[in-house]
């Protein structure tokens, strides 16, 4: 069973959290620890001393506390996250606000202040306010709007993950609000996303993250005149389906930052690469896709990936003719087959016998000469393997002689289709002070590699 903490106000959070940071420093035997004269913590006279930005999660914090407690505490403060605590009135939220005059971040997320606000609470004015976090709140929309009325510079605001199916707009839009996050919500209709462009007509960016909307029924028009600032949306794991929802994008002249991943637009396309150019050549005003850059060399190719892509079709979107006017009609690719060659067509010649066969590449030095027991009569130990590499080079003499001496794949020693093996017995060992008065007998192998280049050519 999960202990119930008991109910605190946000300063006995504090002073809980912050008057005993001296006794959590490690105890030594011997030397000093310096400790800046401003760092948070208990001071010689007993008062608290705060940081600048305080968290103070999940302290089961439910209220603001006595008058003048916050103030008196939290003077120097400028940002405050008291996420995942059980605030749930507005009027000990803004008996927090009031007390905090530099306060210019605000985190109540996971706060359950589903509630109106009481009639004839006032609403503390916060001028200085920048961002604003009420993620998991259940927040209503009304409360929304007064809030924001009392803050009217707040730039950020984010309202994800709360259930929101529809947005109620207000009387006056806020144009203050330049980035809203709206994960997780409800809505399905871009009709009621074009309203959140209309209640925050200066959106630079628009996060909607894991939000069931369909394809974009409302009209283009409406879209471009909604949201004539947006310079960054992110749709990822949203029910966007067609290509053609996607190209009305095109009709906002700002947007260059895009992220859409996980749609079922691209669910056909398995091909992470050809994904991104898909999406790239119907975009053509985005500088960044997925958090990545969009170089015009990427986006060269992109086009022309895409335009090489429905060549063929016989229904070709509007996009093939506009990228065709702009880099012609291409030919289709060439296919290289890049799959790892595992035979050879080659000569062998041993003695006077010549054998032309399918080598096995793949075997091993010891492998090939194990399988010209039979052949030749000679065991492998007392076989030498010379390959020649037929080609010619630019004087028209053979590139290439070697004699194949370790045991690896064969393939490793560059043999090709057209080359020659010649095999050689080995000669028998020879004493550790050869005597020069003994040649080698008749018959023997020839005596190094330009003797083989000589065999050849005769």
């Amino acid at each position: 069973m999960v202990e119930e903490k008991p109910a605190l106000s946000l300063p006995q959070a504090l002073w809980q959290k912050y008057s005993t940071l001296d006794d959590d420093l490690p105890k030594l035997n011997s030397g000093n620890i310096f400790i800046a004269s401003n760092a948070p913590g208990k001071t010689a006279s007993g008062t608290l001393r705060l940081p600048p930005v305080l968290a103070v999660h999940d302290f089961g914090i439910t209220c603001g506390g006595e008058e003048g407690e916050v103030s008196r505490l939290c003077g120097q403060v400028t940002e405050l996250d008291i996420t995942q605590n059980c605030i749930s009135q507005w009027q000990e939220v803004f008996k927090i606000m009031q007390q905090i005059p530099r306060l210019t971040f605000l985190n109540l997320c996971n706060n359950p202040l589903c509630g109106d606000i009481p009639a004839g609470l006032d609403v503390p004015s916060c001028p200085q306010l920048r961002h604003l976090v009420l993620n998991s709140t259940q927040v209503p929309w009304k409360t929304v709007y007064n809030i924001l009325e009392q803050t009217p510079n707040v730039e950020e605001l984010h309202l994800s993950m709360n259930n929101y199916s529809g947005v109620d707009q207000p009387p006056r839009s806020f144009p203050s609000v330049k980035i809203l996050h709206f994960n997780g919500n409800n809505l399905q209709s871009w009709v009621e996303v074009c309203k959140l462009g209309e209640t925050f007509p200066s959106l630079v960016s628009l996060v909607m993250h894991e939000v069931p909307l369909k394809d974009i029924e409302a009209p283009t028009k409406q879209l471009q005149e909604t949201f004539l600032c947006l310079q960054k949306l992110n749709i990822s794991n949203t029910g966007v389906g067609s290509w053609e929802s996607l190209e009305k994008f095109n009709s906002l002249n700002q947007l260059k930052d895009v992220r859409l991943l996980g749609v079922p637009l691209l669910d056909d396309i398995s091909d992470e690469k050809l994904r991104r150019q898909m999406v790239i050549a119907r975009l053509p005003q985005i500088v960044r896709l997925n958090g990545s850059s969009v170089s015009e060399a990427e986006r060269e190719d992109a086009e022309r990936a895409f335009i090489r892509h429905f060549l063929d079709s016989e229904e070709k979107p509007e996009r093939y003719h506009a990228l065709v006017g702009i880099h012609g009609v291409l030919d289709p690719l060439v296919e290289v087959d890049l799959t790892p060659q595992t035979t050879a067509h080659v000569q062998v010649k041993f003695e006077e016998s010549v054998k032309v066969m399918d080598l096995n590449v793949q075997q091993t030095l010891k492998e090939f000469k194990r399988s010209l027991k039979d052949w030749t009569g000679l065991p492998p130990n007392k076989i030498r393997v010379i390959h020649i590499n037929t080609d010619l080079n630019f004087d028209g003499h053979i590139c290439h002689t070697e004699e194949l001496k370790y045991d690896k794949n064969l393939y490793s020693y560059q043999i090709r289709d057209g080359h020659e093996l010649l095999i050689w017995p080995r000669p028998p060992s020879v004493p550790s002070s050869p005597s020069k008065k003994n040649p080698p007998k008749s018959g023997s192998a020839p005596a190094d590699k330009f003797q083989a280049k000589k065999e050849l050519q005769m």
